[in-house]
């Protein structure tokens, strides 16, 4: 019955163990919310984990000398810790809204609003935390009460169970449970998981017979050799000395934690995916290391001397480990370069990010899981009794808060991560030579100078080896697949932050520099006004110019994100802003960007520019202000954290920060990110604020200017200051075209994207996005849908929103980074062509190859009647999607509107019909649109595809045109099937039939891409 007994509390501590992980890493995104920085949540909720769980295991400690039912108080503490569980959420939500509503307003901006968020989480989270302490001593002396001959075997095992189910517990949570269940459904799994063990605990008190009448004086005390034995097995230690010993080598092993993460974030990437996969390392080395002792305990004569020996290796392993980190980079490279870009090949990163993160943390993590169980073994060999384990676990879990704020708040800051780290290693060398000198059975010569040489050649190779390259660092192996950059380029800038390692990177043949957080570039331009810009320099200019451009008076500025300072010096170019107020988390930032010099120059010296280092919702909470515009410009939101900076509930936040008619102005990537995550975060900001015009600064980066108040025009009149004028006409905004060239449509547009994809709004609560993204990420997806529907060539929007297109002779200059001004360009130089007007040499070279074959052919073929009808229909359909949609009716005269090179009175009758197509598409007049397209769809043979699939579109575009939405499902259910589908009409034809729904008889349903059978539609081949 014992050993039945014994094995199913393994298996209750297990799911306990799995349970409380889960717990740690839940709590870390809800604290992220308070916190801002996923590195700060993180930290903060192992420090109060740890708090609260030595809290707990010091009162199990005095108490157990006088509680005889252990099993039954284990049961209770677990029933109360999955009783919190299941009401944390709600719990959360009313602080939560208390706080940004109440609390923080009426603290304002003394040092108690910094203060509150970190102490009103640890009120929040401690209770349940000090009962997770008191269970691992409340299970163990009772195991040892049902067991007293078994107390190695017990204590191993007991910290193998549990640590292998925490392991298994950060696993299960980030990569099945909060998919499925988002965070508040994740709680109520590991809330039920308690109440099951709380269970499991009460069935198994009563059968052991635990009974409020069992006596004291009837316990057996843990022994596993004589009486005499026992006494010396401690080899004489005070208990405070052993206590001192577990806390500090648990503070060692918690900076190699800390540690281990900041430097393997810079090769495997800050996502959620990688730091679960590293914390999982961690606690699976702990859970191998108890495992190991269970298997020996009976067998070790002298535990301290075992457990100085497993220090020195410990030291050893963790300097070792600095090798090891050092190797990683050209380890990812070789990964990234094997594996396709695919979902097969994202799991198999994970998995081989998961054996890197081992490489270099098992070694060292294996001793440390050994340390605590032959601790606590060599107290209870000495004869101290059970209440020592709550003290030695108390102990090791004030350790852990030591280590933990020791690294972040003074190792990082004064020496960086890889020193912290090695100085830690240090200590555990020290502390076992320490232990070794005063165990019971003194140390062979030959094994203290073995490990003392192995010592010193770990901190050598450290030193000379563990040094990874700084080009390295800053490369983002990650996500290039390059394990170092090149020579060209200079590491300026290389800084452990607290939160991220941050490097500025300067090419001497480019003139450019970038600023990269832990390898990710989030920032880069060129440092003179001469050379070409960069892409996320039309990004950042465009984020300071466009509110300038559409508020009308935007004196008062907030920007979250320092990124390379460049906004905010744009910001500050127009004289009617009185004040910017940046917020950036990380102080190493705004200390990089400095290398960017003049470039950004009015962001540290105008007087009206002020930089907070804190957390955009604290900070906006606490400072009471409203804002006329406040800036969006985080990181990318797969980078663990970022992605609570696109929720509904985020946006409802900053709406209530900015003044009546204010202005949110928000980035949103559509790089390594597919169309559901960027429609999710679309909706949420759009579930705040309906009103929205949606920009393209350059081919991947999109622009969302959210109204508060009712919609204003652009007016680039706004731009004409001095200070302005150069930095913008730079980046090719320099007037009305130019800005409305770049703009893709309004709230009409975004919300046909948004259920057109049925894309849920994302919330705080939800995760999906910091879940998701990483593989897209990986996956190097790209979301083209709102440039597609912009730049498909047809007049798409012209005939859904009422866009007009830019006239050909606007002055617009081409960017080579921008796909929209080049599109134009060609558009202009096409047409011109076509009119037989005269295009000088160079600027007709700058036209695409095709485009200027199809040009070409059109010209030599249409004299007469052309002899290669498939080729000319070709040669039409390719110059149609270069015009189209790109030039106003205007410009389309004399190309397909009265064509002065169509000489056709004698042609086929199918290439009339083609003609009389694209005729009306230039006219925009939706019944000839519908008449052309439908006679071309009824053609019985001779049309070739890709005309065929123009057809079907402009078509369903004269149906909308005339207000008969049904006719757009019809047209798709008679002629969909047969017509062949081009990349890049596949979703503007998708979104045409959803416009129709919502706005027709079949109401505004959302149909998903490839699944449209709802409402009696037809599937989307």
């Amino acid at each position: 019955m014992k050993a039945r007994a014994g094995g199913l509390m393994l298996w209750l501590f297990l799911a306990s163990g799995f349970a409380g992980l889960v717990y740690q890493s839940l709590w870390s995104h809800y604290l992220g919310l308070v916190l801002g920085h996923a590195a700060y949540a993180q930290s903060l909720v192992l420090a109060i984990f740890m708090g609260g769980m030595a809290l707990g295991a010091w009162a199990a400690s005095r108490g157990m000398a006088r509680w005889r039912r252990l099993l039954w108080m284990y049961a209770v503490a677990e029933g109360l810790i999955g009783l919190f569980g299941l009401g944390f959420h709600r719990v959360f939500e009313g602080y939560a809204r208390a706080s940004q509503l109440h609390v923080l307003p009426w603290l304002g901006e003394s040092p108690w609003a910094h203060a509150y968020p970190w102490l009103s989480c640890i009120l929040l989270l401690l209770p349940a935390c000090v009962l997770l302490g008191a269970t691992f001593p409340l299970l163990s002396a009772g195991y040892l009460r049902a067991a007293p001959d078994d107390a190695g075997r017990a204590l191993g095992g007991l910290y193998f169970s549990n640590s292998l189910g925490a392991a298994l517990g950060a696993l299960a949570a980030t990569f099945a449970l909060l998919p499925a269940l988002g965070m508040p459904g994740t709680l109520k799994v590991a809330g039920a998981l308690n109440l099951a063990v709380a269970a499991g605990a009460w069935w198994l008190s009563r059968r052991l017979g635990e009974s409020p009448s069992s006596s004291a004086d009837e316990r057996v005390a843990p022994t596993e050799t004589s009486t005499a034995t026992a006494a010396n097995a401690g080899g004489g230690m005070a208990p405070f000395a052993l206590t001192m010993v577990a806390l500090l080598s648990s503070a060692c092993s918690f900076v190699y934690e800390i540690g281990w993460i900041r430097l393997l974030n810079q090769a495997l990437g800050t996502t959620l995916h990688a730091f679960e996969l590293m914390l999982a390392a961690f606690l699976l080395g702990l859970a191998l290391g108890g495992w190991w002792v269970r298997r020996r305990a009976a067998r070790l004569a002298d535990p301290l001397r075992t457990a100085g020996l497993a220090q020195v290796a410990m030291g050893v392993a963790a300097l070792l480990s600095v090798v090891a980190f050092a190797q990683s980079f050209r380890w990812v490279g070789a990964l990234m370069g094997a594996l396709a870009r695919n979902d097969g090949g994202y799991a198999l990163f994970a998995l081989g990010s998961a054996g890197i993160a081992l490489l270099v943390m098992l070694p060292a993590t294996f001793f440390a899981g050994m340390t605590l169980p032959l601790f606590t073994l060599a107290w209870l060999r000495a004869g101290r009794g059970e209440a020592g384990i709550g003290r030695l676990y108390a102990a090791n879990t004030v350790g852990a808060i030591v280590g933990v704020m020791l690294m972040l708040h003074l190792l990082i800051p004064a020496i960086g991560v890889r020193w912290g780290l090695m100085l830690a290693a240090l200590g555990d060398v020290l502390l076992g030579f320490w232990l070794l000198a005063r165990s019971e059975r003194e140390a062979s010569p030959r094994h203290v100078a073995v490990a003392a040489t192995a010592a010193a050649a770990a901190l050598l190779l450290g030193v000379l080896v563990g040094r990874p390259d700084p080009r390295e660092q800053a490369g983002g192996v990650f996500r290039t697949g390059t394990a170092r950059l090149d020579e060209s380029n200079e590491v300026v800038f290389l800084r452990d932050g607290k939160t991220a390692t941050v490097s500025v990177v300067r090419s001497a043949h480019h003139r450019s520099a970038a600023l990269a957080t832990n390898g990710k570039s989030d920032a880069a331009m060129t440092l003179d006004m001469l050379t070409p810009p960069t892409g996320d320099e039309l990004t950042m200019v465009a984020l300071g110019a466009l509110p300038l451009a559409v508020h009308p008076s935007p004196r008062t500025v907030g920007v979250i994100g320092w990124g390379s300072g460049l906004t905010t010096h744009t910001l500050l170019g127009s004289p009617v802003v009185e004040r910017v107020e940046t917020v950036e988390i990380e102080p190493a930032i705004h200390a990089a960007a400095r290398r960017f010099g003049a470039r950004v120059a009015r962001a540290y010296d105008d007087p009206r520019s002020s930089v907070h280092f804190d957390d955009a919702r604290r900070f906006f909470a606490g400072s009471q202000r409203r804002y006329d515009v406040i800036v969006s410009e985080p990181s990318n939101p797969w980078v663990s954290g970022v992605a609570n900076l696109f929720t509904r509930e985020f946006y409802a936040f900053l709406r209530g920060r900015l003044a009546e008619d204010g202005v949110l102005v928000q980035w949103m990537q559509t790089y390594e990110i597919d169309d559901a995550l960027l429609a999710s975060m679309l909706a949420a900001l759009q579930s705040e604020f309906p009103e929205v015009d949606l920009y393209l600064s350059h081919d991947v980066d999109l622009i969302v200017v959210a109204h508060a108040g009712r919609r204003h025009d652009p007016d680039a009149r706004r731009w004409d200051h001095p200070a302005l004028r150069e930095e913008l006409a730079r980046v090719g905004l320099h007037g009305a075209d130019a800005l409305a060239l770049r703009h893709i449509g309004d709230g009409r547009v975004a919300a046909l994207f948004t259920r057109a994809m049925a894309a849920p709004a994302h919330s705080d609560y939800t995760q999906h996005v910091a879940l998701r993204a990483p593989a897209t990420r990986f996956r190097r997806d790209f979301s083209q849908t709102l440039q597609q529907l912009a730049d498909n060539g047809l007049p798409v929007l012209d005939l859904l929103t009422g866009r007009s297109p830019v006239p050909a002779d606007a002055v617009v200059k081409a960017l080579p980074e921008h796909r929209f001004t080049l599109g134009h360009r060609h558009a202009g130089l096409a047409a011109a062509l076509l009119r037989g007007e005269y295009v000088h040499p160079i600027e007709r070279a700058t036209l695409p190859v095709a485009l200027g074959m199809a040009v070409e052919t059109l010209r030599g073929l249409s004299a007469d009647a052309p002899q290669d009808e498939a080729l000319w229909m070709e040669a039409a359909a390719q110059v149609a999607e270069a015009t189209l949609g790109w030039l106003p009716a205007a410009d389309l005269q004399g190309v397909w509107i009265a064509p002065a090179w169509w000489q056709g009175d004698e042609a086929p009758p199918a290439l009339e019909q083609v003609m009389a197509l694209y005729r009306a598409a230039a006219r925009r007049d939706p019944a000839a649109m519908r008449q052309a397209g439908e006679a071309v769809l009824r053609s019985p043979a001779g049309i070739t595809p890709r005309v065929r699939e123009h057809a079907l579109v402009i078509a369903q575009l004269g149906a909308i045109g005339m207000r008969d939405f049904a006719a757009v499902e019809r047209l798709h259910r008679d002629h969909g099937d047969q017509v062949a589908q081009q990349e890049r009409f596949r979703m503007a034809r998708h979104l045409i039939r959803v416009w129709a729904m919502g706005e027709g008889r079949f109401g505004p349903a959302a149909v998903a891409p490839g699944d449209d059978r709802r409402q009696g539609a037809a599937p989307v081949p």
